[in-house]
């Protein structure tokens, strides 16, 4: 099954180009696609370059994929990023380099911040969590003071999203023994053992392509511009009307070495809608 992106581009007949909304620059666009629903994440790589290039070295190895949320203090954070669940057991996901700590941004709720180890700002690796609650930049967890601040990288960009967050804090959590002493477990029965169902699943985390400008070049022709992950061929969907079901003729297009690519579209016509997918 083919998810759809965000972003719908409209070619009007002025031939003006159109920058789409707070996605035009370079910030990249992630979905997390979990048991409980979807948080569609912009990463903040023109604050913190390091931990965005870092975050998206897992992504494109999809060593996040299948992993679970495996902490929930109660209205503090969601983590995950660190571990996944297989033949009853759970298993450390591969770690690369620490990465430098880039902390600009607040810790405030629906945040995405990098997880590291006490005394050492330096030590992020692949654990992430979300900031459930403003209060979190603040006495007594002090995120944005502590360790050197925890570095916020992304933000969750709509109320779905964060509808979602909501709804895996509210997970039950059980002791399993550290790190797992604060697990979210769905619709267990204690002394029981849960297994994979009961875990919340990051079925996965992948890069939202975003269609980020178009220019008509002549009375028949547009360019349409988009961005993705690097070395990607993505699925472009066309119509002259803007509802899901009038997609149907498409081409394929494949992103470059820095995510971008372009196409001529020789058919567009007086006005024409674009869409990507998620492959």
């Amino acid at each position: 099954m083919k998810l759809f992106g965000l972003i719908f581009c409209l070619v009007l007949a002025t031939g003006s180009q159109a920058l789409l909304g707070q996605l035009a620059g370079t910030n990249p666009l992630v979905r997390f696609h979990t048991d409980l629903g979807d948080m569609d994440v912009i990463l903040r790589r023109d604050v913190a370059p390091n931990n965005v290039a870092n975050f998206l070295a897992y992504v494109t190895q999809a060593l996040y994929d299948n992993s679970v949320i495996h902490r929930s203090p109660p209205n503090f954070v969601i983590q995950g990023g660190g571990f996944n669940y297989s033949s009853g057991q759970f298993h450390g996901i591969p770690q690369g380099s620490p990465v430098v700590n880039e902390f600009h941004l607040s810790n405030t709720r629906g945040t995405l911040a990098m997880a590291k180890v006490a005394g050492d700002p330096n030590s992020a690796t692949n654990q992430w969590f979300f900031n459930e609650s403003n209060a979190n930049a603040g006495p007594p967890a002090s995120l944005d003071t502590q360790n050197g601040g925890f570095t916020v990288f992304g933000r969750i960009i709509n109320s779905a999203g964060l509808t979602t967050m909501d709804t895996i804090a509210a997970v039950p959590i059980y002791n399993a023994g550290s790190p797992f002493d604060q697990l979210p477990l769905m619709n267990y029965t204690p002394p029981n053992k849960f297994t994979n169902q009961n875990l919340v699943n990051v079925i996965w985390i992948k890069v939202i392509p975003q269609v980020v400008a178009v220019t008509r070049t002549n009375a028949t022709t547009v360019r349409v511009q988009g961005r993705g992950q690097a070395s990607t061929t993505y699925r472009l969907d066309m119509s002259s009307m803007p509802a899901a079901n009038t997609f149907t003729s498409s081409v394929n297009v494949m992103t470059a070495a820095d995510g971008t690519f372009t196409y001529d579209d020789p058919s567009a016509g007086a006005r024409k809608y674009y869409r990507l997918a998620i492959p």
